[in-house]
């Protein structure tokens, strides 16, 4: 699961990353989606592994 995790978040800021750099937003990199994605993804694993040991 571990891995799983670590993959996903790569993915995710990989796809962050190519959203941020296509859509125009002043300033550059302004929406953060690069950072706020892998976040997200990496929350989910934590709570799915929480919520399986409850």
């Amino acid at each position: 699961m571990i891995i799983t995790a670590i993959v996903s978040s790569i993915i995710a800021w990989f796809i962050g990353l190519l959203i941020d750099a296509n859509i125009g937003f002043e300033p550059v990199g302004f929406l953060e989606l690069r950072i706020l994605f892998p976040m997200l993804t990496m929350g989910g694993f934590i709570l799915s592994k929480m919520k399986i040991k409850k």
